[in-house]
């Protein structure tokens, strides 16, 4: 029997924040296009995903009211602020809606909420945009979300763009909404991971497309690009060009100039600034490492800094090169 189930996606508009850090030809900074999803039955509905600030949230509100359904549950696909800001504010309008998210991405929340990120980073980048109460989930039980009788999944991914990310799969209509695991045209925030988490990351690519699914719904996507399966790929080898282009490159302005050459009309460069950042920020830590073992194996003799220095770095690039 045909399911009865249908959805429908809204994506938030881009929307400045406040920032001093740019990249080479960049006078600002904006957020990345959020992707909530809407999945219905003849009355009830679940909404997979919020917004950041009030005004994007009331107008996702205005938009899950419009639909004349009844919404009966949020699902928060992880823990990163921008997808779940918005709960106080849709449950406006729907007051018995549950919030729910896995536990491990409960945890991710909290930390979301701590004054060093609630305050030092969103509040700071939003000022005065932000719900001035946050809700934190209530823990899924189990791995089903029912909506009138029909199941859909919640399945963790591990660590994608952040820690403990899922992906919600609803097998009767053949949807995958898939949070921030899968990008659809817009630039991969990659400064949570490295190397060897984002094995992770094409992992949980490689699963979603196992569930062989006819539609994708990424966490960011361009407005208007249709939710392809095709987006999968695309995610994953934007990862795998970004890993090796920051093996062979040593400064965060090269990484970014060499990636954006290879995607130049993705949306939100400022991302891929950051994960430049990020990249250099692993590989020293772990050149700086390797470097300081040259140093002891030596004996501690003076005088080879530069010498540790360069080998180490060859070293570790050579071993990130045969990770790939």
């Amino acid at each position: 029997m045909k399911s009865a189930l249908k959805w429908d996606v809204f994506v938030s508009s881009q929307i400045p924040a406040v920032t001093g850090d740019l990249p080479p030809g960049v006078t600002e900074m904006k957020w990345s296009p959020i992707s909530a999803t809407l999945i219905s039955g003849e009355r009830d509905a679940v909404l997979v995903d919020t917004f950041i600030t009030l005004e994007q949230n009331r107008a996702l509100a205005e938009w899950v009211v419009a639909s004349g359904k009844n919404l009966t549950t949020i699902y928060a696909t992880h823990g990163h602020g921008d997808h779940f800001f918005g709960v106080n504010t849709i449950r406006q309008s729907f007051p018995n809606a549950r919030f729910v998210a896995t536990r491990e991405a409960i945890s991710v929340m909290q930390r979301q909420l701590s004054p060093p990120l609630l305050d030092g980073f969103w509040r700071a980048r939003f000022p005065g945009q932000i719900d001035t109460t946050l809700a934190i989930a209530e823990e899924l039980d189990g791995e089903i979300i029912d909506l009138e009788g029909e199941e859909m999944v919640s399945i963790p991914t591990g660590h994608t763009d952040t820690h403990c990310t899922t992906c919600l799969h609803v097998p009767s209509i053949g949807l995958v909404t898939a949070g921030d695991v899968v990008y659809n045209d817009v630039h991969i925030h990659l400064s949570e991971s490295n190397t060897d988490s984002r094995k992770q990351w094409i992992a949980a690519l490689d699963m979603i497309e196992g569930l062989k699914p006819s539609a994708v719904v990424a966490g960011h996507k361009r407005p208007g690009r249709a939710d392809s399966p095709a987006t999968i790929e695309e995610t994953r080898q934007y990862i795998r060009d970004f890993d090796r282009i920051a093996v062979s490159n040593r400064t965060v302005a090269e990484i970014y100039s060499e990636m954006l050459a290879l995607y130049p009309e993705r949306v939100n460069p400022r991302v891929l600034w950051d994960s430049a950042k990020g990249a250099m920020a692993d590989r020293e830590t772990w050149i700086r490492y390797r470097a300081y073992e040259l140093y002891l194996g030596r004996g501690q003799e003076q005088g080879f800094d530069l010498d540790d220095w360069l080998q180490a770095e060859n070293e570790i690039g050579a071993v990130a090169a045969e990770r790939i």
